[in-house]
């Protein structure tokens, strides 16, 4: 477990709708006014990282723990052999000074989406040696031209009110039946680093969350779909 860095729990915006075990401090959103802001479709799976480690070794997370194996990782299988398959591209960027973090969707958790570009989803690579998050230009940059996938950015710029951020949640970009997305994901950039980040639920999703009556691990496990002629490799 020495030199897993655990991806930061994120803060919610004024009016997001609040999980159990939540944060029940949400941002005011006047504190955000006029930054600079980067809004992202929330996407709904399992918080992943990849990395290599001094000797060079591929090193995959989810959350605050690496995968090893076992069965408890059966929505990870293909995570696996993907990352394993582009091990010298992703070594070429990343080497031992960057984490890139993304969200992994092959299991459907309360969104279930049938229209995928991709499994794996990047959205935020973090410097260890200035210990700080590249901003979305940085990303893209140094992504460029390889196999990664990176989560849907909706609008960047500077917003003055909250509901020109929230009419912003919509039919998820993924879902062929016209389903609304989860939510949002802010990103406060400035000077070319992530300064802050915030999500905003919609309080639909989270009374998907309560019908359903169970957690999603405790039901069998349901895949995803990728859109039509993507190729995974």
């Amino acid at each position: 477990m020495d030199g897993l860095r655990k991806y930061p729990r994120t803060q919610h915006l004024e009016g997001s709708g609040l999980q159990k075990g939540d944060d029940p401090d949400r941002l005011p959103f006047v504190l955000l006014r006029e930054k600079y802001l980067v809004v992202e479709e929330k996407l709904d799976g399992a918080n992943t990282g990849i990395s290599f480690d001094e000797n060079g070794t591929l090193q995959l997370q989810c959350r605050g723990h690496y995968l090893t194996g076992g069965p408890g990782e059966a929505q990870f299988a293909l995570l696996k052999p993907w990352a394993q398959t582009h091990q010298g591209w992703l070594w070429e960027r990343l080497g031992t000074r960057y984490i890139l973090y993304g969200e992994w969707l092959y299991a459907c958790h309360t969104v279930f989406y049938d229209r995928l570009p991709h499994y794996f989803f990047e959205f935020d690579i973090l410097d260890t040696q200035t210990n700080t998050f590249l901003s979305t230009a940085r990303r893209r940059a140094l992504l460029a031209g390889g196999p990664v996938v990176s989560v849907p950015v909706l609008k960047e710029g500077i917003f003055s009110k909250l509901k020109d951020i929230t009419k912003l949640v919509g039919p998820s970009l993924y879902k062929s039946d016209g389903g609304v997305s989860e939510g949002l994901y802010l990103k406060w950039e400035e000077d070319g680093v992530v300064k802050g980040r915030y999500k905003w639920v919609r309080a639909g999703f989270l009374q998907t969350i309560l019908d359903s009556g169970t957690h999603w691990k405790d039901r069998p496990l349901v895949p995803n779909q990728l859109a039509e002629g993507v190729d995974l490799w």
